[in-house]
């Protein structure tokens, strides 16, 4: 008997502390939104966020890195993690499928492509007639499905993708606006070509991603207004150089 009360107590000790974890998927190596530290800690913008709101919920949190995008949004779908917080862009297509609750960035408009040392004339995606290279699963990926005829090269990293580009293995690399300063700054060869988005291509800015379903939604966004009316995502943006 006692040994089925102790049973008892540990599962229901066990489950309380499960409540009291944020677990958010997220992936190193995107500064200045996710990266690591010289002795392997988590730092960015994204991670600061993360502290902030677990830190409103009174919650310990708990980060899940995940590899790549279609890891992440895996292990969100399999309620592996509470929410996922990358830098994801806010589209139509994703909100189908999930709540995206906008906390960072402004609407984007164009694509930057990466070109080496110079860059062509081209005013379309459509005219990208060679092999372009993109992370898989991140909204790049998602808007370049569109154009069938483009040859595209995936990576798990983009800075595997600013590799390829540097070697000539690629014509041109995808990339988000936010890190296009990180790598110009780094490879004074890198020239940039921004093109045109279709409205349904544009993005609403940046979000943190959760399940539908899921209960915590409406508390996250609660916590988002608050650090948005506390000046913190500011102070943030400031920090981690995104305004």
């Amino acid at each position: 008997m006692k040994n089925i009360l102790f049973a008892i107590c540990l599962f229901f000790t066990s489950l309380a502390k499960a409540e009291e974890t944020l677990t958010i998927g997220t992936t190193s190596g995107y500064a200045p939104f996710v990266s690591l530290d010289n002795e392997g800690n988590y730092e960015g913008f994204d991670i600061d966020v993360a502290r902030l709101i677990a830190e409103k919920l009174g919650r310990k949190l708990v980060i899940k890195d995940g590899g790549s995008m279609p890891s992440l949004m895996l292990s969100l779908k399999q309620k592996k993690v509470d929410l996922l917080i990358w830098a994801i862009s806010i589209t139509e297509e994703r909100q189908k499928s999930f709540d995206l609750i906008y906390y960072q960035g402004e609407q984007v408009q164009t694509m930057p492509f990466l070109f080496w040392e110079q860059a062509p004339l081209l005013s379309s995606i459509q005219e990208l007639n060679q092999t372009i290279c993109i992370e898989a699963g991140t909204y790049q990926d998602d808007v370049l499905k569109n154009y069938p005829t483009l040859k595209l090269k995936y990576v798990d990293k983009i800075s595997d993708g600013v590799m390829e580009l540097k070697y000539g293995k690629v014509f041109a690399t995808a990339i988000d606006h936010s890190l296009v300063k990180k790598y110009q700054d780094q490879f004074p060869q890198i020239q940039v070509l921004n093109l045109p988005l279709a409205p349904s291509e544009q993005t609403l800015g940046n979000g943190i991603c959760l399940n539908k379903a899921s209960k915590l939604s409406s508390q996250v966004r609660k916590v988002i207004d608050e650090l948005r009316a506390e000046g913190k995502i500011a102070e943030l943006e400031k920090k981690w150089k995104l305004n």
